[in-house]
């Protein structure tokens, strides 16, 4: 019960930071655009709520929390009972994790339908198969998931799970036209950035030590093909093209039940006193985990502020222009001027808005004549 009431304060926590100090931002808008299922669900909850930032942040957390709840379910399979809450609390940890729970991206519904399936795959064979078929009309995004999955049905010897998985997949691609192109230009070194981002440091290397190690385990389990196909599709992509990690990261960030379960394997088959460098070890992963979401939360100098500065700053900023009477606006930056329409900018051909990110500027015009810049990073909510 105590572990009830602890995630249940944590995620009120989370959904009462994303109302009171998020915006919504640029990164929103082209998370509805490249995720349209997300934009009906914003609809509904617009329809329900109103009008305001407590309609659109409550369905990602609320995603979210269904999402914990399947991961510890999922991780029963696994792992012991005590181990699969361990292996839930560092999962809820994870930067990205986090992060996809307060913003409008389509990562955190990725992880809740792949658990689905990998619950009921474990649960309900026929009906798992049938949320796979339902995955394949939903979104290009489950290509690495179908790509895995072939790999663990021939792995298996599931001639129905092969045959399921090629049609699918094959389906997905041709449906949603699938890019592939692009000429090598290398973009692995941002790609393994943003994995580290998204994971902490420390972890995202436990992560690959992991990966090496589940090689070499007699039984191989769903979630390790998952992840491990999924990482690999995106790398051998990355040489090619850039890529958007939000497809591939969902698929990994559940890999967390078998980091836990390789972990406490080499940890427990050693007596109590040499276990010191496995102690050091948890305690750095967990600081490493730790430090990076205060880093979220606090918006600190990170390298992931750039990445996210919209949304601290759309707010105000809409209520600096509404008191200064700048009301109908118009940009080349088709998204940011949505962001502004959110708060009740509305578009129109008075006045020019341009936002220069990399010098956190924003520039109003009229008639050909600068009105006002304004520094956004001054803005900023917290």
């Amino acid at each position: 019960m105590k572990h009830i009431i602890l995630f249940f304060l944590c995620y009120l926590f989370l959904f009462l930071y994303g109302v009171n100090f998020l915006s919504f931002s640029i990164t929103d808008v082209k998370g509805m655009e490249s995720f349209p299922f997300i934009k009906y669900i914003l609809d509904f909850s617009i329809y329900v709520f109103g009008h305001n930032d407590f309609a659109i942040r409550l369905p990602g957390v609320l995603i979210s929390v269904f999402s914990l709840y399947l991961f510890y379910n999922t991780a029963l399979f696994y792992l012991k009972r005590k181990d699969a809450l361990l292996a839930t609390y560092l999962y809820f940890l994870i930067p990205g994790v986090i992060v996809s729970s307060l913003i409008i991206n389509k990562a955190i519904y990725l992880i809740f339908l792949t658990l689905l399936f990998v619950y009921l795959y474990h649960t309900l064979r026929k009906i798992s198969y049938l949320v796979l078929i339902l995955l394949a009309f939903i979104d290009y995004s489950f290509i690495p998931l179908f790509f895995s999955l072939i790999f663990f049905a021939v792995y298996k010897r599931d001639n129905v799970l092969v045959f399921l998985s090629l049609v699918l997949l094959a389906f997905n691609f041709f449906y949603f036209h699938y890019d592939i192109g692009g000429k090598p230009k290398g973009h692995f070194i941002d790609l393994i950035g943003i994995y580290f981002l998204i994971f902490s440091p420390f972890v995202f290397v436990y992560f690959l030590y992991s990966l090496y190690k589940c090689l070499f385990f007699k039984k191989k389990n769903l979630i390790f093909f998952i992840s491990a196909f999924s990482f690999l599709f995106s790398l051998i992509l990355s040489f090619r093209q850039k890529i958007k990690v939000d497809d591939y990261a969902p698929f990994m960030v559940i890999f967390m039940i078998c980091m836990v379960k390789v972990f406490l394997n080499s940890y427990r088959v050693r007596l109590p006193q040499f276990r010191t460098l496995h102690k050091l070890l948890f305690s750095i992963l967990l600081f490493s985990l730790i430090s990076f979401d205060i880093g979220v939360f606090f918006n600190f100098s990170t390298p992931a502020r750039k990445l996210t500065s919209s949304y601290y700053f759309i707010k105000p900023l809409s209520k600096m222009l509404k008191q200064k009477k700048i009301d109908y606006i118009y940009s080349d930056n088709r998204a940011f001027v949505k962001a502004l329409n959110f708060y009740g900018i509305k578009k129109g051909n008075k006045y020019f808005i341009a936002y220069d990110k990399k010098h956190s500027q924003v520039s109003v015009i009229h008639n050909h004549k600068v009105l006002l810049k304004i520094n956004v990073s001054k803005l900023n909510t917290i």
